[in-house]
């Protein structure tokens, strides 16, 4: 069964954050030999204009900010990645819903942290949070300048027992693969006599048992990755948020169990997202789920 090359899809918004989050989108691009599409959502918002200045934005000045926007990000790609097809897209449209509907058709959704102050940098955080809990591919957050590149740096995977465990652990071997670097994964448990008991309500294993039914297979398909399993004790958001400042990469699962939009995240995913000290990749359940597992079905 073969499937259509999908590209690594990145938001821009002109800001400096988006900006690191181009460059690290067409390197990542570049690494795992797939396009890379540069999306910039457009919209005409002339009540918030002053009214003199309307006229010149009947004009286009608008647009052709937001076609600025898009070039300086498309010169920031081919400077970092020359060899990577690069389209872009200016589509009328907010952000949030942009960035979901290009979910559908992308390998990766890669988006940046960019701050202007606590309320930029909310909004921010909210936009990020509510793309992860709605795309249909993995969504990268990039934090800082960092490059994927081939690097001694782990790329971390964090495992909880869950279904979604052995999607996150492939994504995260097929990163530690292009990379060159070694796969840690880790099972964290909260200290205490009651972590087994919990997660034997919960109908989840743990320990040992969890990474070793999320790594099953793992082996077989990547076996140029070298993978450490490891199983620690604390807060599973601390000891991740500790493992972020000596890796390359951290690779999570939307695993939140709550009722509300926001909890489909879940805690540890939104803790890593606004404070990791190297990029995330947070891993969807849903529709592309199957996607991912046919295109390792290509590759056995």
């Amino acid at each position: 069964m073969s499937t259509a090359v999908r590209p690594v899809v990145v938001g821009t918004d002109g800001s400096s954050g988006a900006l690191a989050a181009v460059t690290w989108a067409a390197l990542e691009a570049d690494l795992h030999e797939v396009p890379l599409r540069i999306v910039h959502a457009f919209t005409w918002q002339l009540p918030t204009i002053p009214p003199l200045t309307w006229e010149v934005a009947a004009e286009g000045a608008p647009r052709a900010l937001a076609e600025l926007v898009t070039s300086e990000a498309e010169k920031a790609a081919r400077a970092a990645a020359p060899a990577v097809p690069i389209s872009t897209a200016i589509v009328t449209d907010q952000p949030l819903s942009l960035l979901v509907n290009e979910s559908s058709r992308a390998s990766l959704v890669v988006v940046g942290v960019s701050g202007f102050g606590p309320v930029a940098d909310m909004l921010a955080g909210s936009m990020t949070v509510g793309l992860v809990a709605r795309s249909h591919a993995p969504v990268a957050v990039v934090r800082g300048t960092a490059a994927p590149e081939r690097t001694s740096r782990p790329v971390v995977v964090g495992v909880d027992g869950s279904s979604l465990s052995t999607d996150v652990v492939e994504v995260g071997a097929r990163e530690a693969a292009v990379r060159g670097c070694r796969l840690l994964v880790t099972h964290v448990r909260r200290p205490g006599p009651g972590a087994r008991v919990r997660a034997r309500l919960r109908g989840t294993p743990s320990g040992h048992k969890a990474i070793r039914q999320a790594v099953a297979g793992c082996r077989r398909r990547h076996p140029e990755v070298a993978i450490e399993e490891r199983v620690l004790t604390g807060h599973p958001a601390g000891v991740l948020l500790d493992l972020s400042q000596q890796a390359s990469l951290v690779v999570v699962g939307t695993r939140g169990r709550g009722g509300f939009t926001g909890m489909v995240v879940g805690s540890v995913s939104q803790a890593l997202l606004h404070h990791a000290g190297c990029p995330v990749i947070v891993v969807p359940r849903g529709l592309e789920r199957r996607h991912l597992i046919e295109t390792v079905n290509d590759e056995s």
